[in-house]
C-alpha cells in the first residue's frame, strides 16, 4: 500500500493557502498539494459555483504530468480533424474539454504546431456551443504569432480557458461549464494513467494521479447538485466508475497543529493528509480512465 502525505497549512494573518514539506521516508514521499481547509457556510448553490474556481485547469493538470516525468506522445491524443462529429450539446461540451486538455498537453511539451491544430478543433466546437469570447480573432491571432514562444502560448491557453468558463457562467450555462471541465479532467486522468504500468506504480505520475481524488470528489458533488438536469445525469454513468475508484482510496488526516514564526509572529495551522493506494487500484484506474475517454469520444 502506497501512501502519499499531503501537507496543507493556513497562514492566519494572510488567510491564504501555502504548502509545506515533510522528511521523505521510503516508500513514502511528501507531495505538496493545495487543499481547501476553510469551511464553506454559504448556500448550496453558491458552493456549487465556487467549486469551479478550486479545480485544476487542463493546463495545470497536464503540466503536473509533465513535471512528474510524462513525455509527449502524440498517439495518445484525439484526432483534431474529428471535432465536427459531435452534435449534441453534451458531447460537444465534453469534447471541448477533451481538446482543451490535448491543447494544454501539446503546449507544455513545446509542440506548438500540434497545439494550434487542437486550438482550431476547440474553436470549431466552441463556435457550435456559442462560446465566442474564448476564441475571438484577437486571441487566435496572438496564439498564431506566438506559436514558438512557449510561455506566451501557455498564457494564451490559460486566458482562453477562463474566458470559456466566464462566458458560460455569465449566461447561466453552468451545466455546460461543468461538462467542459469534466471532459478536460477525464482527458488529464487518461493521459496520466497511460504512463503507468506494473513497473511504474511507485512513480511520481502515479502520485499525481492519486492526488486527483480531491477533484474527483468535487466533480461528484457537482454532478449531485445537478441531479435534476437530464444532460448532466445522462453523462454521469460515464464518470461514476472513476468517481467510485477514487472514493475507494483511503484518505486519512492527522490532528491539526499550530506553529508560530518567531521572527514574523505569524501563526500557521497545519495538518497532514495521506492518500493510500495499491498497484491494483492504479491499474484498474488506468482501464476505467480509458473506458471513460472512449465513451466521451463516441459521437
Amino acid at each position: 500500500m502506497k501512501q502519499i502525505p499531503v501537507i496543507f497549512s493556513l497562514a492566519i494573518s494572510a488567510f491564504a493557502m501555502s504548502c509545506g514539506t515533510t522528511e521523505e521516508k521510503p516508500p513514502m514521499e511528501a507531495v505538496p498539494v493545495e487543499t481547501n481547509t476553510t469551511t464553506d457556510t454559504s448556500e448550496v448553490y453558491d458552493k456549487a459555483r465556487n467549486v469551479f474556481y478550486s479545480m485544476p485547469s487542463p493546463l495545470e493538470l497536464t503540466n503536473l504530468i509533465k513535471n512528474a516525468g510524462g513525455s509527449y506522445r502524440k498517439d495518445l491524443l484525439n484526432d483534431p480533424n474529428k471535432a465536427g462529429i459531435y452534435h449534441s450539446t453534451q458531447k460537444q461540451a465534453l469534447a471541448l474539454g477533451l481538446y482543451g486538455a490535448d491543447l494544454s498537453y501539446a503546449g507544455v511539451h513545446h509542440q506548438q504546431n500540434d497545439a494550434m491544430k487542437f486550438l482550431a478543433a476547440a474553436k470549431r466546437i466552441g463556435d457550435q456551443l456559442g462560446i465566442q469570447d474564448a476564441f475571438r480573432a484577437e486571441l487566435i491571432e496572438r496564439a498564431n504569432n506566438n506559436m514558438v514562444e512557449r510561455d506566451s502560448m501557455l498564457a494564451i491557453m490559460t486566458e482562453m480557458y477562463w474566458h470559456t468558463n466566464s462566458q458560460l457562467k455569465e449566461e447561466s450555462r453552468d451545466q455546460i461549464a461543468l461538462l467542459v471541465m469534466a471532459g478536460g479532467w477525464a482527458e488529464g486522468i487518461y493521459l496520466g494513467t497511460q504512463f503507468l504500468d506494473e513497473k511504474s506504480l511507485d512513480s511520481k505520475i502515479a502520485q499525481r494521479v492519486a492526488e486527483q481524488v480531491y477533484t474527483s470528489n468535487q466533480l461528484r458533488e457537482m454532478f449531485d447538485y445537478y441531479e435534476s438536469d437530464p444532460m448532466i445525469q445522462e453523462a454521469r454513468p460515464m464518470f461514476q466508475p472513476v468517481f467510485d475508484l477514487f472514493a475507494s482510496l483511503e484518505l486519512t488526516e492527522t490532528d491539526a497543529t499550530i506553529s508560530k514564526n518567531k521572527k514574523s509572529g505569524v501563526h500557521t495551522i497545519g495538518g497532514l493528509n495521506t492518500i493510500s493506494f495499491n498497484p491494483a487500484e492504479m491499474l484498474k484506474l488506468k482501464q476505467l480512465a480509458l473506458d471513460l475517454r472512449n465513451e466521451i469520444l463516441k459521437p
